[in-house]
């Protein structure tokens, strides 16, 4: 059974924790709605970290490989799920932003965050990020397109 886990991201950060595991899209409620087989399985990792400066942030991985309905012919299509980035953490808007501008050659995203963090929540965040806009086939069958 997968379980939330709820962490306090600076201590995980700088204790340079790592919680990783696979699940299926229908362990996360908000990508359960969003898949077509919800018993598909995803690979995460949520590391914490700390850069040279002692700035804490997250290295998260999620991969797997989903089905979602292709809005061109309304059939399955595959849609391969593969992030993997680097989430500075932030307490607060204003550090965010000054973070962001310090990091600003980098492709690096910063995140505010609070005294706990669901890593369940974020890795769900980073697939729904990661999907098409508009999931189609490369190419779809013709003939079934004139059937509807």
């Amino acid at each position: 059974m997968f379980e939330r886990l709820v962490v306090s991201p600076s201590n995980f950060a700088e204790k340079s924790r790592c919680w990783e595991g696979n699940t299926m899209v229908g362990d996360f409620e908000r990508l359960a709605q969003e898949f077509v087989n919800p018993g598909a399985k995803l690979f995460y990792r949520v590391c914490g970290q700390q850069d040279a400066r002692g700035r804490p942030h997250l290295h998260c991985e999620v991969k797997g490989s989903v089905e979602m309905i292709c809005q061109r012919c309304l059939k399955p299509v595959e849609v391969r799920i593969e992030t993997d980035r680097q989430l500075y953490l932030a307490s607060s808007e204003e550090e965010a932003e000054r973070l962001e501008a310090t990091l600003v050659d980098l492709d690096i995203e910063v995140m505010v965050t609070g005294q706990s963090l669901d890593l369940a929540g974020l890795i769900e965040d980073e697939v729904l990020l990661g999907l098409p806009l508009v999931p189609m086939h490369e190419h779809c069958d013709m003939d079934s397109l004139t059937e509807i």
